[in-house]
């Protein structure tokens, strides 16, 4: 008997606010008690009633899936409003709501949860923070769900049809998080994105969980973790997967990607990954594109990076391609560095045992310059390391240089239109310089002695006595 006083009390309020136009899936509330239940109502001269309840209660709506919980609850009639404290919980098919403090306002369809927020979606979004708003799709008010949840919480993203696991699961924190019909979600405030394969940072960020589409705005810098080590920095970087698992990052505006073998700089960079490590890279713009690999710096107006397993195999420039290198100064002395240039450059490498051992970085084995090619190269001469290098410069059709294991020039083959000039360096010897060349004469004593005129005798050295001349005899 007492419970059913307790439902009635409410249904007539309740009942009044359904019968709205527009509003056919109100909620029509029965609130039910526990033995230790305690009731208190009052009528308003509306006709409508305050009502508080302690000691636990729960509720239902008869017209719709809506269930609430919790130690004591307050309903004010003439605003539809319900206030529930302690143990806090509001559920719906799309929504679970847990926290110390939950405000259902029936007439926005809106429920403000409070302290120790916990929410979990349909399909197994949980967000966790001090606070968080839902606001529900209802007929005339809003065509789709919205949770908002503020004070920094945390939001990890598992689809329930992924199967769950680490592999699956995206943890998001920001100074505020959005989550529009449980599939786009928006964050913004200092952004923290974290995945089994990457780590994101950025001012704002949009997930598209049905597209598996990301972007990030503001400052946005990636790095990938574990063995598919990558950073990537710009002003936008969006990023596509396929079943939870990353397969693409692409950066625009003023991008650069580094991972362990290669770094590109460029307007855009795209970077592409299979099994969770890098396997090609795509970087061009109006700026030009710039890649260091090993000790390589490569310009043109696009690049292409194979890089299989994330081991750098190929390198490929195209349009106006320039490459240089630093030299060794082990074996010459030389201010100079070692150029290529071509239409086309394209540099191979012996990614075989660098694929095998990680620590082992990948040594360049050919270049390849085509269309109007030039090189100037610099090999050791036989005058030791402290000497200069002999030079070596060429152009043809196409140019290809070959490297030794010890990444030297092996050597150099033109082809086409081949002309060049190669200067060695002489010995030292056959060099040699007259050692009393340029000397200057001195006397016992060391004095400088100056030479004799042309035609007469060196005068004597300083302090000694001229003597007088003899007349000359007449014969």
């Amino acid at each position: 008997m007492h419970a059913w006083r307790v439902a009635g009390v409410l249904a007539a309020p309740v009942l009044l606010a359904a019968q709205q136009p527009g509003r056919e899936r109100s909620c029509n509330l029965e609130l039910f008690n526990y033995d230790s239940t305690t009731t208190l109502a009052m009528k308003l001269p509306s006709g409508q009633y305050n009502s508080w309840y302690g000691r636990g209660v729960r509720g239902k709506c008869t017209n719709t899936d809506q269930r609430l919980a919790g130690d004591s609850l307050e309903a004010i009639g003439d605003v539809k409003a319900y206030t529930i404290i302690g143990h806090a919980h509001y559920e719906e098919k799309r929504i679970r709501l847990d926290a110390d403090r939950i405000n259902y306002f029936q007439l926005e369809e809106r429920v403000l949860a409070e302290g120790n927020v916990v929410a979990v979606t349909e399909k197994g979004t949980v967000m966790r923070g001090p606070r968080a708003e839902y606001y529900r799709a209802a007929p005339g008010m809003r065509a789709e769900s919205r949770l908002v949840a503020t004070g920094r919480p945390v939001t990890r993203l598992s689809p329930a049809d992924a199967g769950g696991g680490d592999t699956d699961t995206v943890d998001v924190i920001a100074d505020q998080v959005t989550d529009m019909a449980d599939s786009l979600v928006y964050a913004g405030g200092s952004v923290v994105i974290t995945r089994p394969d990457l780590i994101a940072t950025s001012d704002s960020a949009t997930m598209d969980a049905g597209r598996e589409w990301s972007r990030l705005n503001g400052r946005p810098r990636i790095e990938g973790r574990g063995e598919s080590k990558f950073t990537l920095v710009g002003k936008q970087i969006d990023l596509w997967s396929r079943q939870r698992r990353l397969e693409r990052v692409l950066s625009a505006d003023s991008a650069k990607g580094t991972s362990e073998d290669v770094t590109l700089v460029s307007d855009t960079i795209d970077m592409r990954l299979a099994g969770q490590k890098l396997s090609r890279a795509y970087a061009w713009g109006r700026s030009r594109a710039r890649a260091r690999a090993t000790d390589r710096d490569i310009v043109a107006d696009s690049i292409d990076v194979d890089m299989p397993g994330q081991v750098l195999r190929e390198l490929r420039a195209l349009r106006s391609a320039f490459a240089k290198s630093r030299t060794d100064s082990t074996k010459f002395v030389s201010a100079e560095e070692d150029w290529l240039r071509g239409d086309t450059i394209v540099a191979s490498f012996d990614s075989s045992r660098a694929a095998a051992d990680s620590a082992v970085k990948p040594v360049i084995k050919k270049i390849l310059a085509s269309g109007n090619a030039s090189s100037f190269y610099q090999v050791a001469s036989s005058q030791g390391p402290k000497a200069g290098p002999n030079l070596n410069y060429v152009k043809g059709r196409s140019v290809t240089v070959n490297f030794g294991a010890d990444r030297a020039v092996s050597s150099v083959a033109v082809h086409e239109k081949a002309t060049g000039v190669y200067l060695e360096r002489e010995p030292i010897d056959s060099l040699k310089p007259d050692s009393t060349a340029g000397k200057a004469k001195t006397d016992a004593k060391g004095a400088a002695v100056k030479p004799a005129a042309p035609g007469g005798k060196a005068p004597p050295p300083k302090g000694t006595t001229t003597p007088a001349s003899t007349p000359a005899k007449k014969p």
